[in-house]
């Protein structure tokens, strides 16, 4: 198949196109799902409201 400049043009945009579209979707899922903590902020900042505290306030070893 041989480029034209009529035919990059045309990939360029589509490309574009479909980052743009890619990007929306991603805000969107940003915006309407809370940000969780990464997992090592969670391991070494003690538990958060995802993971249950111990019976006697002491971590479990392993």
């Amino acid at each position: 198949m041989e480029w034209t400049p009529e035919s990059l043009k045309a990939e360029i945009d589509y490309r574009q196109a479909a980052l743009r579209e890619d990007a929306a979707l991603y805000r969107v899922g940003r915006q309407t799902h809370p940000t969780r903590r990464s997992w090592w902020r969670r391991l070494g900042h003690g538990s958060g409201p995802d993971a249950p505290g111990a019976d006697n306030g002491h971590r479990e070893a392993a």
